[in-house]
């Protein structure tokens, strides 16, 4: 019996040593299904962060009503549907956090139509690297990722 529980934890630990190896290995990889480590958010708290930040000054979110913008000249990006149903709240924490990472396509062929190269390449939506707190993240990506479901 001992032997079998020692053989039972050497395997467990040799498990979980393979696994972290495979995640140092492989940093990119994430895992399938929902492998979120973060607590779920709330969307009511997300929609409530989305406007009182202006997100929508720039954003559409699907059919969620918004305020009113004032008319001119803007460029809209659309949240929810399916350019972004691929998305995950860490793509959306992402994105929000360096909005440079990843420059909207739709912006980026404006500003070249333009004639601005620089601006093509920089995406126009603030960091929110200092102004966000992680609870505020958190419900914040989770009402983004709601848009597509």
């Amino acid at each position: 019996m001992k032997r079998f529980i020692l053989f039972s934890t050497l395997s467990a630990v040799g498990l979980t040593a393979l696994s972290l190896l495979h995640a140092q290995e492989h940093p990119g990889d994430t895992p399938k299904g929902n492998g979120a480590v973060i607590p779920p958010g709330k969307e009511e708290r997300g929609l409530k962060i989305f406007t009182e930040k202006g997100c929508y000054s720039c954003h559409s979110a699907g059919a969620t009503k918004l305020p009113e913008v004032e008319v001119g000249p803007r460029l809209v990006i659309e949240l929810g549907g399916d350019l972004h149903a691929a998305w995950t709240q860490d793509d959306f924490a992402r994105a929000i956090m360096n909005p440079n990472h990843v420059v909207a396509e739709d912006y980026r062929i404006a500003m070249m139509r333009l004639g601005d190269h620089v601006k093509a390449e920089n995406s126009p939506m603030p960091e929110f690297i200092d102004t966000l707190t992680l609870a505020d993240l958190i419900h914040l990506t989770t009402f983004l990722d709601s848009l597509s479901d």
